[in-house]
């Protein structure tokens, strides 16, 4: 994973605005697809942190959890706070969580609908633990930003410069990485007074054989990109450039589907599905038909909005069956006059692949620094 901590830091303690931090750079909130109110609902960004509690929902279990550790962070899939407070009463069950998380101190963060959207997030989850290796987009939402990166490298550095790039998320373009253009040329200088210059001396105009190097950046990765080279580039000060680009960038879209191994009875898919979301006998799947043909292509898409239509859309592109967290009211008055078979699996199940991922994630960069990361189903 590379972004803002993706290496281990020499210091002591994480605030919660490093945690933000991370996590509005997994999933930009401008590429929210919807307004859903997100973000730190509860706390505040300067609070340490030595516990992250994840769970689908702000459940009271999910609260008593976060109470059980200290300096607690509770991440939820869906937020507290639905609509603006204008009372904050104890026996109004959000009041009444709201309270019990300022009694503990526990700081509350919802994430954002670009989870569900974004490359890596809770649709792109629940396909892989599904067994959809190669899927595409259901709904193209949005595409992410590029830029050109350009930089100038003395010919022995150029591998090295290069390779730390690419490891900060530069040179990717579809299924390739490591992409790069070098063309030669000779760059020229003159060391000032107080410089410390790699190659010549000060006083001298000096002429160097250099590789103009040019790689696509994803924008929210430039910050990482040009810190990555400076420490690289053997020179005291280094000439880059940033250009701004129209080319659009990774897609992020709503739903994912795409075809399974073989095709397959729907009892073979519902076992599947029932299986890898752990799904027991007391919250089975609802299924809106058995067809007769078996299924081959699988249309999936966690959590669920009200406004969303997403069963036609997958009609339309062929699936045979739509995976989906909470269908809409839309979805279900078309469910039985369509081929495609609605499977309803529930809002936690959905986004629980996702969830578990984030915890790694999580795990991976703040661990280092002794805070603790728990998933609760």
């Amino acid at each position: 994973m590379t972004g803002p901590h993706a290496e281990q830091r020499a210091r002591q303690g994480v605030t919660i605005a490093e945690v933000v931090e991370l996590l509005e750079y997994l999933a930009p909130p401008s590429l929210a697809p919807h307004d859903m109110p997100s973000g730190l609902q509860v706390g505040t960004l300067q609070e340490a942190v030595e516990t992250i509690v994840i769970s689908p929902m702000p459940t009271r279990r999910a609260a008593l959890r976060a109470a059980e550790n200290r300096a607690a962070l509770l991440i939820t899939g869906m937020p507290l706070l639905c609509t603006p407070l204008n009372a904050l009463r104890w026996d109004d069950p959000i009041g009444e969580r709201i309270a019990y998380l300022t009694q503990h101190r526990i700081s509350l963060y919802a994430l954002s609908s670009a989870f569900t959207t974004a490359p890596g997030g809770f649709d792109t989850n629940l396909a892989e633990r599904l067994g959809l290796a190669a899927t595409s987009v259901l709904v193209p939402a949005a595409a992410e930003a590029q830029v050109k990166f350009v930089v100038f490298v003395p010919l022995d550095a150029v591998d090295r410069v290069q390779r730390a790039a690419c490891e900060a998320g530069a040179g990717v373009i579809g299924r390739y990485s490591h992409c790069a253009f070098r063309c030669p040329g000779t760059g020229t200088f003159l060391p000032e007074a107080g410089a410390h210059p790699t190659i010549g001396t000060v006083g001298q105009l000096e002429m160097v054989e250099e590789i103009r190097l040019e790689m696509l950046v994803p924008e929210r990765e430039i910050k990482g990109v040009i810190a990555a080279v400076l420490e690289a580039h053997p020179y005291e000060e280094v000439a880059y450039d940033v250009y701004p680009l129209r080319n659009p960038g990774m897609v992020y879209g709503r739903g994912r589907i795409g075809e399974l191994p073989l095709h397959v009875s729907l009892d073979t898919v519902l076992a599947q599905v029932h299986d890898a979301l752990g799904l027991d006998e007391d919250n089975r799947a609802r299924v809106s038909h058995r067809p007769d043909r078996p299924i081959g292509t699988l249309a999936v898409a966690s959590g669920g909005d009200a406004s969303e239509h997403l069963l036609y859309v997958a009609h339309r592109q062929g699936a045979d069956a739509l995976v989906i967290g909470s269908a809409s009211p839309a979805d279900h008055v078309l469910a039985d006059g369509l081929d495609t078979v609605l499977i309803e699996v529930g809002f936690a199940a959905s986004i629980a692949p996702g969830l578990q991922r984030l915890a790694s994630q999580l795990q991976d960069t703040f661990g280092p620094d002794g805070v603790k990361v728990l998933y609760i189903s």
